[in-house]
Formats: C-alpha cells, sequence, structure tokens
C-alpha cells in the first residue's frame, strides 16, 4: 500500500521561508580529511564533505526581514554574534516534520547543502522522526529527481554510521536524542578506536551542521544541552515547535491555532 501525499500551500511557505534566507548563496562544498594522513598523494584516505557557507550576516539578515515581512511578522533587528537560529512555529497536526525533511532537500537542491543533524528530545520523538522518514523516502525521490539521501539514528555501539555521514558526498541526515550528547562522559564525545582516536562529535563539528532542533523547548532548555548543542558547531539552525518559549531567535514563519 502506497500512502499518497497532497502538497500544502502552508507547508510549502514554511519551507520556502526557511529557503530564501540563503538568496546568494554561492553554490559550493566544504571538503576536509575525516580520518588518516594529510598527504597529497595518499591513496586510501578518507575524504567527507561539509556545508561551505557564503553568505554574508549582512545579506542574512537582509534575507531574513524580507521573509518576515512576507509573512506578517515584526522585521528583526539584528543577528545573534553565534550560529544563526531560526524559530518556525507551527501548530500540532500540521505536518512539521514533513516540512523540515522536505526543507532539507529543498536547500541540498538550491544551494549543494549535504549534513543535517535532527535534534529531539524524547525516545517518542525520535522514533516519530524516522517513521516520517520512511513513509515519506520513496515520495520524496519521485519529487526530487531521484535524489540521493540517507537517514540514520545516532547509536553509540555504530560509530561508522558517524564516519559514513562525515565522509558521503550525498545528503546525510543524522536524527539524536538530545541525551546522547549533552554530557561530557557519553560515548559520542569519547575518542573510538573505530574511528582511529577521533570521537564522534569531532566528525559531525568538521560538516558544519545545519541543525533541525525538533521541540526546542523540551530540546535545548537546559544551559547543558545549550552548551552540547554549540558544540556540535553548527552552521544554523531551524528550531520548529507550536510553543516557542524562548522567542529570542528571529521567527520566520507561523502557522497559529486560528490559521491551522
Amino acid at each position: 500500500m502506497h500512502i499518497k501525499f497532497e502538497q500544502l500551500g502552508f507547508q510549502d511557505r514554511a519551507v520556502n521561508s526557511a529557503v530564501e534566507l540563503f538568496e546568494g548563496q554561492e553554490i559550493r562544498s566544504n571538503s576536509f580529511t575525516v580520518l588518516g594522513q594529510e598527504l597529497l598523494g595518499q591513496v586510501q584516505t578518507d575524504v567527507g564533505t561539509g556545508n561551505g557557507f557564503g553568505i554574508s550576516q549582512s545579506v542574512l539578515l537582509t534575507n531574513i526581514q524580507k521573509v518576515q515581512l512576507t509573512n506578517g511578522i515584526s522585521p528583526t533587528k539584528e543577528l545573534s554574534l553565534r550560529f544563526p537560529q531560526f524559530n518556525v512555529e507551527m501548530e500540532t497536526g500540521t505536518g512539521k516534520t514533513f516540512v523540515y525533511f522536505k526543507t532539507i532537500l529543498e536547500l541540498n537542491k538550491k544551494y549543494g547543502f549535504t549534513k543535517f543533524v535532527i535534534l529531539v528530545p524524547s525516545v517518542a520523538i525520535l522514533e516519530g522522526v524516522r517513521k516520517t522518514y520512511e513513509i515519506t523516502k520513496d515520495f520524496f525521490k519521485s519529487q526530487y529527481d531521484g535524489a540521493v539521501y540517507n537517514a540514520f539514528v545516532y547509536n553509540s555501539d555504530k560509530p561508522n554510521d558517524v564516519r559514513n555521514y562525515a565522509a558521503s558526498s550525498n545528503i546525510e541526515i543524522m536524527i539524536i536524542n538530545i541525551q546522547k550528547f549533552n554530557r561530557d562522559d557519553t560515548k559520542f564525545k569519547q575518542p573510538n578506536e573505530d574511528l582511529q582516536g577521533a570521537a564522534p562529535v569531532e566528525l559531525v563539528q568538521q560538516t558544519n551542521p545545519i541543525l533541525i532542533i525538533d521541540e526546542p523547548q523540551s530540546t535545548d532548555n537546559t544551559d547543558n544541552a545549550k552548551a552540547a548543542i554549540r558544540e556540535l558547531n553548527p552552521s544554523v539552525a531551524f528550531r520548529y515547535s507550536a510553543t516557542h518559549r524562548d522567542k529570542s531567535y528571529p521567527l520566520i514563519y507561523r502557522l497559529g491555532p486560528v490559521e491551522a
């Protein structure tokens, strides 16, 4: 049995609100050596691909203000000195998980970004995200000319998943529960023999991932969680919730209960 997905205008507006923030971005990759010796001519070298951002803060701020005005939101006056984070407000049941998977594919299609991390606050939400990935994968492949993309749930007993995430030139999406890395004693932050002494977090850091924070009021609601998220060395973050508690981040799209 195949599930038929209907393209909904409000979902597309949410997607476009994120994508349009990077107008003027050059399409380029950020290559780095994942493991092994950094020697010219070395044959057996793992080469990773990260997100390469080439947009200035001033252009980004102008784009944010355009998106906000289009969506009837008061424009932001300045950006945080740390990595930019954006609130996307969507009422429960309006398909925000579908929206952020489509946003990932649109960001790749338009700008070439390939590395994404979805942060969730609980096992229940993690399983929901995994299920959405599974049931939408064929649909999205048909919509994006067979785009090759992979999503996996981080498992501390499978460090090679992180190696593959960092090394792949395809769209890679790591789904991880915040509890897996918000303490210093987690395996995510410890050197691993299978990664030739590197810690999984070190490989993720080099990719400059785009973060998708699901239910941020529960995901990054402590100082430890916020510090752990910064430690991922993200490029930007999109925060999806129906009830944002921290309103200090620019709101770029709103679908409240009345609109829903």
